[in-house]
């Protein structure tokens, strides 16, 4: 047998097998003998049929499940067994020859770990998103508890900014005029709802009632505008509740008891709120960065392996826990292809950022962890130290998360970070 490993780039090789006859023939024999033993056939006792029938009915596909096995076998002998290469991901066989008695020939192809030195991490400008906690956020949470609560007077408009609104909405065509479906019937907004769409709530800020307007709502990721007439049929005024003890009881299930608490409590919440949120975007924008910056080839089989995982997300959400007999799998697996390149892209650069740094996940770390979960839990440190080491996956899972902190921890300090209240973020983040 002849094998060679060719360089096909600098993450992927081939490797050749070259295989004669006379390579295979013992091992196509003694398989063909143990098929005899167990074969039977009308006119001939058990395991007594001849060798020459048995190898005529069952020599192909024994041959192929032999030539196959070869493969693989030579494959962990020469490759995996050197030590020589990484191997990353599912190894494919992507060209095999073989007739049953003749020579065999194949190419397994494999993917190894890209090898890169980190950038200048100075030059990278990123942005971190910064927010005060004013009384005046807190007090929109209260009024969106009391909300819950309120009085509906109707009044003779026309909307103001903060009016409780009915309207119909009527689909137009995709040039604003002819209309298009049935008509949307008394759809209820707040127009002091932060979330409300900005040119519904400009629309219809200062519109009488029994009055109409034509609206356009951006489209977004790939959309079209989608243009729609607007018609005020009835205004409303909140009257909020006053916020007592007994209200706070009412808006928390009895969980608070009075207004100090509540707002003391909801601020903190939003605190906390505001920092994960800083977090993600900062941590979605040094990926973003570090991968811009960061230019070498990706293994395929290792964004094959990120294809796979995306599949299985899918197929778990269904209650069959397999994907629908409809599911187009190559039209998902090439719209979701440049996101598992990127997945690997960053999986490579952090890997890169561990090893440097010599990150490590301490006994240290493990204690500050189980101590800050309890405190958030209510249960003892001891005793989360307990459950998870009882579970290797939890452990594993939360080792990474200490991992990443660090990692993005060393990003934070070596990149050029700088930080924007909301307004200006915002503005960053539509430049692009």
């Amino acid at each position: 047998m002849q094998t060679e490993i060719k360089k096909i780039t600098d993450v992927e090789y081939d490797l050749e097998i070259n295989a004669a006859s006379a390579d295979l023939a013992t091992e196509i024999d003694e398989a063909i003998n143990k098929q005899k033993s167990r074969t039977t056939m009308k006119g001939f006792r058990a395991g007594k049929v001849p060798t020459a029938m048995v190898r005529k009915m069952y020599g192909k596909s024994l041959a192929y499940g032999i030539a196959e096995e070869t493969v693989q076998r030579t494959f962990k002998s020469i490759v995996l067994d050197s030590k020589d290469y990484e191997v990353l991901g599912q190894p494919v066989i992507t060209d095999i020859e073989y007739e049953f008695e003749g020579d065999l020939k194949a190419v397994v192809r494999f993917g190894v770990r890209p090898e890169f030195e980190l950038e200048n991490l100075s030059k990278a400008k990123v942005f971190r998103l910064v927010h005060e906690v004013t009384d005046e956020d807190v007090q929109k949470e209260i009024d969106i508890l009391l909300g819950q609560h309120a009085e509906l007077t109707p009044v003779d408009g026309p909307a103001k900014e903060d009016s409780y609104v009915l309207v119909d909405m009527q689909r137009l065509d995709e040039k604003g005029k002819n209309p298009q479906g049935d008509v949307q019937k008394n759809v209820p907004f707040l127009l002091s709802d932060d979330n409300l769409i900005p040119e519904l709530k400009k629309a219809l800020t200062g519109l009488k009632v029994g009055k109409s307007k034509k609206v356009t709502f951006p489209g977004s990721d790939g959309h079209d505008d989608r243009h729609y007439e607007v018609t005020l049929n009835e205004v409303k005024r909140r009257d909020l509740p006053e916020l007592d003890d007994e209200m706070v009881k009412t808006v928390t299930n009895g969980q608070v008891e009075n207004p100090v608490a509540l707002r003391t409590q909801i601020k903190e919440q939003l605190i906390t709120g505001w920092e994960q949120r800083s977090n993600e975007l900062f941590q979605s924008d040094v990926i973003e960065k570090l991968i811009e910056l960061h230019t070498f080839d990706v293994p395929s089989a290792v964004i094959e392996m990120y294809l796979e995982a995306f599949l299985k997300d899918v197929a778990a959400k269904n209650k069959s826990k397999k994907l629908a007999a409809d599911f187009d799998v190559e039209g998902f697996r090439d719209s979701r292809r440049a996101q598992a390149e990127s997945q690997a892209r960053w999986m490579f650069i952090r890997d890169v950022i561990i090893a440097g740094q010599s990150i490590e996940v301490t006994e240290e770390d493990h204690e500050a962890h189980f101590e800050k979960m309890a405190a958030q839990g209510g249960f003892g440190a001891d005793m989360m130290k307990s459950y998870y080491k009882s579970m290797p996956q939890l452990m594993d899972q939360m080792e990474q998360g200490i991992i990443s902190e660090k990692v993005f921890a060393f990003l934070g300090e070596n990149m050029k970070v700088i930080e924007k209240d909301k307004d200006a973020y915002e503005k960053e983040m539509k430049k692009g």
